[in-house]
């Protein structure tokens, strides 16, 4: 979970840890990447604007093995987002400020497939 805002993390890491095995929450995306190195994840949760400029943390993602999955979380006053966001790992969007309904929406869309979230790092 990457986002700037501790309020964010904090309860997006509680959110988490009742639907995933282990959850991690950080301030930047330099600090992601750093512990993504180390800690290889299948799901990444990330705000547009705390990766550092808004497409570069997830380039950098690209070169991650395994390349986690991306939910993005945006401000509706983004730049319009690339068509090719499959491309780039990005599993879904959801809109800030978000509910945890829709994530939990998608979370489980993501969970219901048979190869679970295992299998979506390539």
């Amino acid at each position: 979970m990457l986002d700037k805002d501790p309020w964010v993390r904090w309860s997006l890491v509680r959110f988490l840890e009742t639907h995933c095995q282990e959850a991690r929450s950080v301030a930047s995306g330099e600090l992601a990447l750093a512990l993504l190195r180390e800690w290889p994840v299948d799901l990444l949760i990330a705000d547009l604007r705390s990766g550092g400029g808004e497409w570069g943390f997830v380039d950098h993602c690209q070169s991650l093995r395994p390349r986690p999955q991306i939910i993005l979380l945006a401000a509706a006053e983004s730049r319009p987002l690339p068509a090719d966001l499959g491309r780039l790992g990005v599993v879904g969007m959801i809109e800030k400020p978000f509910v945890i309904p829709r994530l939990a929406q998608m979370l489980a869309s993501l969970l219901s497939k048979p190869e679970g979230l295992s299998g979506l790092a390539s």
